[in-house]
């Protein structure tokens, strides 16, 4: 008798950098016996380093999808020439999603002739561009329907005549899904409120547990920009990118009585140049992105590290992003805004300060409290050693696979 061959699932996202969440699920549920394939958004030849088993969109002319390969290729020129936050570029990518691009039909028509023949008994649209595409592929299988929404995507700091669109989009659709995940208790309270869904599963961004003896510092950070023993060093990782509220965090130093305490920005992102100007060397430092799986021997160096962001848009205001589990991986304390899902884990386990109005002067105080007392520093980074220890993926990845098995 031939051996059944194991239950298969099909991640679609539109990631360039395929994100951390998607990769540690994919590697669980493989574990679990499932087959998994990922297939991600088109990029250009050595644009990004994937990691082994991902497969790109191809936007060309033999695609089966010329108009998107068209937007695809106008937009990767254009974006070579202009700054990404630009006020050019803003008014060009509204222009382009407003007149010529069709939500529903643009992602499936551009990942259709890469996917057909694909083989998935679960369809998993990673984030709400990929619903549509999610929801033809699955139904053209005869496929279960995963919703996996890595936040509360239409509610982004968006025009308002697009975050409508997408609205709209996501209400037909999410109701189809056989499974609705998502990163964190707010977002899935307010999915189930506004869609009227039963029950939205949550599965935290959490990393990898370290092993204790790899949470010690080990000087690799301050090496790496030269700096002495002696600083004080407050780690922000992550894009530098729009929305983040990094200017007030990169102005906040040039406040900081404390001249010990230098800030990191580890990082990569269209809003360097600008930061580093604003900076004028006031001890903050810049290095670039590492690789993810180098990530935390980096941020075990750190005294501690900064989610500074602002609730601009109710996305933000509900946010609980990679870098603040990344942190307690490290078991690292963390200076956080006052934001619903940063306090649940800052409070709940006690491992730092929270700003409650994150502007530069706020920022500035709390980084000299947060260093002032050495022995209140200790037993936050000894908290964030404890928490880390339930707050990791092993235990993501037990609910993950729960949620999966009804679907074989």
């Amino acid at each position: 008798m031939a051996e059944r061959e194991p239950a298969s699932v099909l991640m679609l996202t539109a990631d360039r950098q395929i994100d951390r969440r998607i990769l540690l699920e994919r590697d669980s549920l493989e574990k679990a016996g499932w087959r998994v394939t990922i297939v991600g958004a088109p990029v250009e030849l050595g644009e990004v380093d994937d990691p082994p088993g991902v497969r790109r969109v191809q936007a060309g002319r033999d695609s089966g999808a010329a108009a998107q390969g068209r937007v695809i290729r106008w937009y990767a020129a254009v974006r070579r020439r202009l700054p990404m936050n630009g006020v050019a570029m803003r008014l060009l990518k509204s222009l382009a999603w407003r007149f010529l691009v069709d939500l529903e039909n643009f992602y499936t028509r551009l990942y259709a002739p890469t996917i057909t023949g694909l083989r998935a008994d679960v369809v998993v649209a990673h984030d709400l561009p990929m619903l549509p595409v999610a929801v033809d592929a699955a139904a053209r299988r005869g496929a279960k329907l995963v919703y996996d929404s890595h936040e509360l995507f239409v509610e982004q700091d968006l025009p308002r005549w697009l975050s409508r669109r997408w609205r709209r989009l996501e209400a037909s659709l999410i109701g189809r899904a056989d499974a609705v995940i998502t990163v964190n208790e707010s977002i899935a309270r307010e999915l189930e409120r506004r869609y009227g869904l039963a029950r939205v599963h949550v599965i935290l961004n959490a990393e990898r547990a370290l092993a204790p003896a790899a949470r010690a510092p080990t000087g690799r950070l301050r090496a790496a920009l030269g700096l002495p023993a002696s600083a004080r060093v407050l780690l922000y990782q992550g894009g530098l990118i729009s929305g983040r509220n990094l200017d007030a965090l990169v102005d906040s130093m040039a406040r900081v009585q404390d001249r010990s305490i230098h800030l990191v920005m580890l990082g990569d992102g269209r809003l360097r140049d600008a930061l580093e100007r604003r900076a004028r060397k006031d001890r903050v430092h810049f290095l670039a992105a590492v690789p993810q799986h180098e990530l935390l021997g980096y941020s075990v160096d750190a005294d501690a590290g900064v989610v500074p962001y602002r609730a601009e848009c109710l996305n933000n205001y509900f946010c609980s992003p990679n870098k603040l589990f990344e942190f307690i991986a490290a078991g690292i304390p963390v200076l956080g805004s006052d934001l619903p899902e940063i306090a649940r884990f800052v409070r709940g386990h006690d491992i730092g300060l929270l700003v409650a109005d994150p502007d530069a002067d706020a920022f500035a105080a709390a980084i000299d409290e947060m260093f002032a007392d050495p022995q209140r520093l200790a037993g936050w980074r000894a908290n964030a050693a404890r928490a880390a220890e339930t707050v990791c993926w092993a235990s993501e990845a037990d609910r993950l696979v729960q949620i999966y098995e009804p679907l074989r």
